[in-house]
């Protein structure tokens, strides 16, 4: 049964915000230091379908700033709020939680390998995945059986969309270009975009690279549904902070569109005595999510520590459709193993999938971890050669990671090609199918560290 989790706090920044709704925000950030007028805050109300106008009134009449209102779910985000002005809507009787929503590190562990030089005449996208220059590495699709589903007529379909909700996309990459929908695609993330790049372009890397294991143009490495149209909404920034109101706000806004599959390779460690109203937003986003027929994928965290503990639990993954574990080898051995980093826990985990694998205290190398594409506006330091893709030398660069974030997406590459075979199933019977897919290891039956299995695309589309 799912639980809820809670993320540790991070620096407290507070970015300013107008009074309008739910709108994405491309514009320039004004991030300030919070004093005691100036907190941010989450209002959850008892309607959970409205906001009460009696609700914004109140919060304006203390002075605070309607920064986006949920409507759906009966939740509002303001600014402009004092500790006393807290207590007021806490007392009131129309709210049923009040929290301090601060910006925090939701893509805590994940680890960076090395960046690959790929040197060759130009695109050219392969019509058999297995075809692409380095299908060797990519041991992650050979053992959810992608290859087979391949090999057996199941590429996708590009109706089906998957929401990526991260860093951003780098839609010009020449993995991803023409893959994402560039109308749907949205910033939740106050922050200006370099000229000539849409609000939703990733200056960090994670989401490009989580998203080219959903799907890739098969020009250097394969995606596990290629034929599938991915929808970027960026809820964090090129730190990779957030605030509750941003990811919030890109669930309901990714339900909205219709999105089948929300992919969030993102989380961190809640306290559910003191983030209540937090986690109480996190489940009621998911639940209208559900509604709307997608199923919602996230990353179990990689801090190797058991979710199920009391009192703790992991946000988004411990209240999401699906909540997924990392396997993966080391020096190349046992593909299956639970990754050194993941979290697991009985009750929390559901599935688990490639993540790659990585060590503090075993050897390991580069290819124990994921290959994926490499955003070439990146502003990490480690990653400066993937800026240089596509330039005068003709050389495109990859990089490996590990992580549950990494996991994740395969397990949504899953979700999606049994969406494109059976495009009218409902929430639980696209479960129930990757369930049927998954090859029970460790334990028999549930267990920590596999959950009900790991992932096999193939068995799920076939039966067999």
């Amino acid at each position: 049964m799912k639980r809820h989790v809670i993320l540790a706090c991070c620096a407290l920044a507070l970015a300013a915000c107008s009074d309008d709704p739910t709108t994405p925000r491309s514009g320039p950030s004004q991030t300030a230091l919070s004093t005691a007028g100036s907190l941010r805050a989450v209002v959850v109300f008892h309607d959970t379908a409205s906001i009460p106008a009696e609700g914004v009134a109140l919060i304006r009449s203390l002075g605070g700033v309607v920064s986006t209102r949920l409507d759906s779910i009966g939740v509002a985000f303001a600014t402009n709020l004092t500790p006393d002005a807290l207590s007021a809507l806490s007392a009131s009787g129309l709210v049923k939680q009040v929290a301090e929503d601060r910006e925090r590190n939701w893509l805590p562990g994940v680890r960076v390998g090395g960046v690959v030089e790929v040197a060759d005449a130009g695109p050219a996208s392969h019509q058999d995945p297995t075809r692409v220059p380095r299908w060797a590495h990519q041991w992650n699709m050979r053992q959810i059986q992608a290859d087979r589903a391949w090999a057996a007529g199941h590429f996708g379909s590009p109706s089906v969309k998957v929401a990526i909700l991260d860093t951003g996309i780098d839609y010009t990459n020449r993995e991803l270009s023409g893959l994402v929908d560039m109308g749907l695609s949205r910033s939740f993330v106050p922050a200006t975009a370099a000229p000539g790049d849409q609000p939703f372009m990733d200056d960090h890397y994670h989401g490009t690279h989580v998203a080219s294991s959903v799907v890739t143009n098969n020009v250097t490495i394969a995606g596990v549904a290629p034929h599938t149209t991915l929808v970027a909404v960026k809820v964090l920034s090129a730190a990779g902070y957030g605030l509750f109101e941003w990811i919030t706000a890109g669930i309901v806004y990714a339900a909205d569109i219709r999105a089948n599959v929300i992919n969030m390779s993102l989380g961190g460690e809640l306290h559910e005595q003191d983030d209540a109203a937090l986690i109480e937003t996190m489940q009621r986003a998911v639940k209208y999510a559900e509604k709307k027929k997608a199923i919602v994928i996230s990353a179990a965290g990689n801090d190797a520590a058991n979710i199920d503990a009391p009192n703790v639990f992991y946000a988004p993954c411990e209240v999401s459709t699906i909540c997924v574990s990392a396997t993966g080898p080391l020096m190349q051995q046992d593909f299956d193993q639970p990754a050194e980093y993941t979290n697991y826990g009985v009750n929390g985990i559901d599935f688990a999938a490639p993540g790659g694998n990585a060590s503090d205290t075993k050897p390991y190398v580069n290819q124990d971890l994921i290959l994926g594409a490499c955003s070439t506006r990146t502003t990490s330091p480690t990653l400066a050669p993937c800026r240089a893709s596509g330039g005068p030398t003709g050389a495109y660069y990859y990089m490996y990671a590990a992580g549950t974030s990494m996991a994740t997406p395969h397990v949504s590459g899953v979700a999606a090609m049994i969406l494109a075979k059976n495009p009218n199933i409902p929430v639980k019977a696209l479960y129930n199918k990757i369930l049927d897919g998954a090859e029970d290891l460790g334990p028999a039956g549930p267990d920590d560290y596999y959950g009900k299995g790991r992932v096999n695309v193939y068995r799920s589309l076939t039966g067999s």
